[in-house]
């Protein structure tokens, strides 16, 4: 009968008139997928089948399709609306159900749990204490306690130290020698000094200079000879720069102190101020040394040093503590002096003089450490003290990356793996899905990473309400992943989808499906007509 033929076409157009007035209702919906009516023949059936020449009983609805096309993205001010660019779901834990959703308007509640509107629970691969993903899912939850202090065990200068940086020198500071208790007897006798040691205001021996006496009197011209001994040893035999007569000038023997023993290779200038003999009597010598020579390492004198540079290092309590390292080149080639000094007070080195040796390759490349040869390119400290109850500081400093090049001193980095206690100040996510936790203190931990889910069919999924789905026997079970991985799509944070519904594409669909109602309607009509006729037939 054609009234049921066009009925179903009535059902068939108004369900589709359903199905597009839901998608125009939800073109502004977060997340929402758009749905499609679609149709199937209906054919009345024999055992044996339908004849060839048999008619339609109609219309059916088969299936209102879901359409999974990717919706457009819009951004916003929160961090944690989350948009999937690319295929997936976000998995949510409602009530230890797991349900299915593209919707990703997300905020914290009072339990640090990342939730939407509907409390359902945002779940990942949770990360432990010290922020390893552990490939755990569970739900996602911010910390919001502060992280604690860590104590500084490594640091690593990425330096250049100027190769051709002069040696650090500094004036002799005057010292004055008393030589006294000899005897001499201008007319048959030999002044002999006792033995001693000529050092510099630095601790140096002096092994080269001028020896000048002044003989205080007047009278005829007076000849000495005059013979040096150093390290028990003869020097060669002085000359005399000049020859006068002994009043108010003076006569000045030079010798060099190459007479054999331990003594200081650098030269330097000794000028006595006088000499006064008596015949008989008691000699006394008194001098005063000046000059120029490698004094010992002071770090508050620039002058004796070429470089340093000083970075905050950590105690156990997140304390700070102010490090400096000082670099000092030697007159051996190619060696450095390094000197650390924690809150202005040295850290003893392994040389007598609390410094520690770095000797270079003719290429510039780190080649020793103290003598033993790289790698390993480092240097461990003695514990350092501090103070407040913390913990000594144990220091390794990492040279791998220091070099000696011309071109001036270069601080390329300076690192170190300590930090002081900090607070929760932002959250990160980035399009992995990796979720990062910043701190007051520079120090960012990852806290878990987002899970998304897939399906092999995704229009087998059932439709929950609230933008969510639930998986059944038509979709398969889920495929759960990291962003990113195999079919699955990245998270853009700050971001939202929004629907997928083309307003133009609906109000078509719409007239058409009007259209097909109008048709229907106007079959009824038709086969009323054509019923009354037959009624009426006499």
């Amino acid at each position: 009968m054609p009234f049921r033929t066009a009925l179903s076409g009535l059902n068939a157009a108004s369900a589709e008139l359903r199905v597009i007035g839901n998608n125009v209702a939800n073109a502004s919906t977060v997340g929402f997928k758009k749905s499609r009516a679609e149709f199937a023949d209906i054919f009345a059936t024999a055992n044996l089948g339908a004849a060839s020449n048999a008619i339609g009983s109609g219309v059916k609805i088969s299936n209102i399709a879901q359409q999974f096309t990717q919706g457009n993205v819009g951004f916003t001010d929160n961090n944690l609306d989350l948009a999937i660019s690319g295929q997936g779901f976000f998995r949510l834990s409602d009530g230890g159900v797991s349900v299915y959703s593209r919707a990703g308007a997300f905020s914290v509640d009072r339990n640090g749990l990342i939730v939407n509107s509907a409390d359902q629970r945002l779940t990942g691969f949770l990360a432990d204490s010290v922020g390893n993903i552990t490939g755990a899912v569970g739900d996602i939850q911010i910390d919001t306690s502060d992280i604690a202090p860590q104590a500084t065990t490594s640091v690593t200068p990425g330096l250049n130290i100027d190769a051709g940086a002069a040696i650090p020198a500094a004036p002799v500071v005057s010292s004055t020698f008393l030589l006294g208790g000899a005897q001499l007897d201008e007319t048959a006798g030999t002044l002999t000094t006792p033995a001693f040691d000529l050092v510099d205001a630095y601790g140096n021996l002096v092994n080269n200079g001028t020896l000048q006496f002044t003989y205080v009197g007047g009278g005829a011209t007076r000849e000495w000879d005059v013979e040096l001994l150093v390290g028990g040893a003869a020097t060669a035999p002085p000359t005399i720069a000049s020859a006068v007569d002994i009043g108010t000038d003076s006569v000045t023997l030079n010798w060099d102190a190459d007479g054999g023993g331990a003594q200081n290779a650098i030269p330097i200038t000794l000028n006595t101020t006088a000499i006064t003999s008596v015949a008989g009597g008691t000699n006394d010598v008194t001098a005063t040394t000046n000059g120029a020579v490698q004094g010992a390492f002071v770090a508050s004198d620039a002058t004796t040093y070429n470089h340093s540079t000083s970075l905050t290092i950590f105690d156990s309590q997140g304390a700070s503590h102010l490090a400096t390292l000082y670099y000092r080149k030697t007159a051996v080639p190619n060696q450095w002096e390094t000197y650390l000094f924690n809150d202005g007070v040295q850290v003893n080195g392994a040389q007598a003089n609390n410094a520690d040796l770095l000797q270079f390759s003719t290429d510039g490349s780190l080649n020793a450490i103290n003598g033993t040869l790289v790698p390993p390119s480092s240097i461990t400290t003695p514990p350092i003290p501090t103070s407040g109850g913390a913990a000594d500081i144990n220091l390794t400093i990492d040279y791998t990356s220091l070099t000696q090049y011309g071109g001036g001193f270069n601080v390329n980095s300076l690192a170190q793996d300590g930090f002081s206690s900090g607070r929760l100040s932002g959250i990160d996510i980035d399009d992995t899905g990796v979720i990062l936790a910043r701190f007051t203190n520079g120090q960012s931990r990852t806290l878990a990473q987002i899970a998304l889910a897939n399906f092999s069919n995704t229009q087998g999924l059932s439709q929950m309400g609230n933008g969510n789905w639930a998986e059944s026997f038509s979709s398969g079970p889920p495929l759960i992943g990291p962003p990113g991985a195999s079919s699955l799509g990245l998270v853009q944070s700050g971001a939202l989808e929004g629907s997928n519904v083309d307003l133009t594409e609906q109000l078509v669909n719409m007239i058409t499906a009007q259209r097909n109602f109008q048709a229907n309607a106007q079959v009824i009509t038709t086969a009323d007509t054509v019923t009354q006729t037959i009624i009426n037939i006499r």
